[in-house]
């Protein structure tokens, strides 16, 4: 018994300080693990604080491209229904102009058609004018050569010298001065004639020179017309070409603007949920 008792006390007796700080280190130990996760916790909810304002500022100016990239689009759309508006206005213009070069060519047509006849007009009033004179003039000299004629028989049957005299009185005779006066004359009145023809057939080629600047004219209007159709075609095209391009560039714009955002918020979602698991085992 008196065994016993020694090792009974033994046994309450209080453990050596070095024996008790082996029990109590893996208290310790989870101890300064906690400590350093929570430090880290608030390290990371620290830095998580810090990328906040980031992140809104880069919303915002994704929104300020978007809403610049729309207002871009209307404004585009807008040039593209003036144009559509320029292009039929044109578009009317070049038919005034077309209606104003047919009525022209309708104007040109018929002052030639006029011009042609009265040409031929007086062509056939020369001609005529030509045969009368050559008509008068040979009948002149049929009658001068017959009354000629005539006196002479006269004279020869009669066999009198002074019924002679009465007899050539009434002979119509031209002399030789008169004659080429009267060719002269002729001659004249025919060149005058020929150039009224001429006069005529000038006025019959201006109004064929001014008949082609007329279609040339009209061809050229509508060889504009057909230049500017098929410039507002290749406008248009390029304007739709690069509101799509526009349009896939704002697209692809927002889908990496969204991924970013979705991986920004799931990594602040799981750094906010260890720091409250942490605070919880805390």
């Amino acid at each position: 018994m008196e065994e016993a008792k020694p090792k009974q006390a033994a046994a309450r007796e209080p453990l050596p300080r070095e024996l008790s700080g082996r029990r109590d280190m893996p208290l310790v130990e989870e101890l300064e693990r906690l400590r350093a996760e929570l430090a880290a916790a608030k390290a990371r909810l620290a830095a998580t604080t810090a990328e906040i304002p980031r992140l809104k500022t880069l919303i915002e100016s994704t929104n300020g491209a978007v809403a610049k990239g729309q207002e871009e689009e209307r404004r585009k759309q807008a040039a593209l229904d003036a144009l559509r508006r320029r292009l039929a206005g044109l578009g009317r213009g070049q038919d005034d102009a077309l209606r104003r070069v047919l009525s022209e060519l309708t104007a040109a047509r018929g002052a030639k058609d006029a011009l042609e006849r009265r040409a031929l007009v007086r062509r056939q009033v020369a001609r005529a004018l030509r045969l009368a004179e050559r008509a008068l003039a040979a009948e002149a000299h049929a009658l001068a050569w017959s009354a000629t004629a005539a006196a002479e028989t006269l004279r020869l049957a009669a066999g009198a010298a002074g019924d002679e005299a009465a007899l050539h009185h009434d002979v119509v005779a031209l002399p030789a001065r008169t004659h080429e006066e009267l060719r002269r004359a002729v001659e004249a009145e025919e060149r005058r004639a020929e150039a009224r023809v001429e006069e005529a057939e000038a006025a019959r080629r201006a109004a064929r020179a001014r008949r082609a600047a007329a279609v040339a004219r009209l061809d050229a209007a509508r060889a504009r017309r057909r230049e500017a159709a098929e410039a507002g075609q290749d406008r248009h095209g390029r304007d739709a070409d690069d509101m799509r391009q526009r349009r896939g560039k704002m697209e692809k714009g927002r889908g990496q603007t969204r991924g970013r955002l979705g991986s920004r918020a799931r990594l602040v979602v799981k750094k906010l949920g260890g720091f409250l698991c942490s605070k919880v085992r805390d």
